[in-house]
């Protein structure tokens, strides 16, 4: 089922968030996201644990598809931290 305009958005918005290298969840602290963006088969807020070489894990379109463009690749972003809390 193809997403609406308006979860299309949503997705761009918590994506943009996560590219500034902060989350609420403390579970995902030193993760990172993917540098494929909108043509990662797991999403554009897909997180992964990067190998001990700083690298991606590999991570494919279906079972045995392609390798997504981003993976084995360095992340353009930073591990994300936890946000401080305001105030």
């Amino acid at each position: 089922m193809p997403m609406t305009h308006e979860q299309a958005d949503l997705e761009w918005q918590m994506r943009e968030g996560l590219e500034t290298g902060f989350t609420d969840q403390a579970w995902a602290v030193g993760y990172v996201i993917c540098p494929a963006r909108e043509k990662c088969p797991n999403g554009l807020r897909a997180l992964f644990k990067p190998l001990s070489n700083g690298r991606l894990p590999m991570h494919r379109h279906g079972t045995y598809g392609e390798p997504c463009s981003g993976a084995r690749q360095k992340p353009t972003t930073p591990p994300l931290q936890l946000r401080k809390p305001t105030a």
